[in-house]
């Protein structure tokens, strides 16, 4: 029997949840700390639309640079959660499958490293935390879209595969 359900696939829909969740906390951050990025750049953009000749204020050369940033560091974090979910889905994969524990220990150590570079970005534990809490909802999307595709495909919702991935030893 031929298995349709690609962990890394699942994967890629579930870091995608993750990338969501983390981009909105970039931009909530980001915006959090709008008015230092305002007072750290101000004279530099003023310095640099003067030398330029551009009748634009740096008020506004600064409003287009700040949420330009912002749109950036939100792409940003979708793509990196897209692309670190499918590493994981083919992680769990080439696990052959374990339990979701093991997949939420994998994950929480994604998490983990994510967090503690947003501390060092952010100088803010709060933010670390959140980006650890958003990569833990990188399990349940992943459970509910893997029995979605078998739902889909024409397995059953309670087979084989989610025995095994429940890390029950008997199959129901």
């Amino acid at each position: 029997m031929v298995e349709r359900v690609d962990p890394a696939r699942t994967g890629v829909r579930a870091g995608r949840v993750v990338g969501v969740l983390t981009a909105a906390l970039a931009v909530a951050s980001l915006a959090a700390a709008r008015e230092t990025y305002y007072e750290a750049l101000a004279p530099l953009v003023a310095a640099l639309l003067e030398s330029a000749g551009v009748g634009v204020g740096a008020g506004a050369g600064l409003a287009v640079l700040f949420w330009s940033n912002v749109a950036l560091a939100a792409a940003a974090r979708y793509a990196v959660c897209y692309v670190a979910g499918s590493l994981v889905g083919v992680a769990y994969d080439w696990l052959d499958r374990p339990s979701l524990w093991a997949l939420a220990g994998l994950v929480a150590a994604v998490g983990a490293v994510d967090g503690a570079l947003a501390v060092l970005d952010t100088r803010r534990v709060v933010v670390g935390a959140g980006y650890v809490a958003a990569w833990l909802c990188y399990v349940p999307a992943f459970a509910w879209l893997s029995d979605d595709e078998e739902g889909r495909n024409g397995g059953a919702s309670r087979g084989p595969g989610r025995a095994r991935r429940l890390g029950a030893d008997r199959e129901e």
